[in-house]
């Protein structure tokens, strides 16, 4: 009968022993599914980091657009409200040339033409 307690030992080594062998490849299997996890993590950070800063470029990019964009506008209103005055100045200097008044100055002026009752002094050469 102890040969029996013996052999069950043994078995009972050898169960161990194989036992221990799983668990050291499952320990092994798991360090490496850790190893990958931890590539994969690193990888997506990697990716995550790289679209922000393309993100981040194309906002400041786009900023500097808008800026130039709003300068542009500020000149083109500021060149509108010039040509408004300027439209405006023609128009009151074209309603003065079709006044009387304006005919009779251009008279004086261009033909040297007096009204009636007026004196007129010429230097002398």
């Amino acid at each position: 009968m102890e040969a029996q307690p013996a052999g069950r030992k043994c078995r009972d080594v050898k169960e161990e022993c194989m036992s221990s062998k799983k668990q050291r490849r499952k320990k092994g299997r798991k360090s490496h599914a850790k190893r990958d996890n931890t590539i994969a993590m690193i990888a997506i950070a990697l990716v995550v980091c790289l679209l922000c800063a393309a993100l981040l470029y194309e906002g400041f990019r786009l900023k500097g657009q808008i800026h130039e964009a709003d300068l542009r506008r500020e000149a083109l209103e500021q060149e509108i409200a010039d040509e408004t005055a300027r439209t405006q100045s023609i128009e009151s200097l074209r309603e003065y040339m079709q006044s009387d008044e304006y005919v009779k100055q251009a008279a004086k002026d261009r033909l040297g033409l007096v009204e009636s009752g007026e004196v007129v002094f010429k230097a002398q050469e």
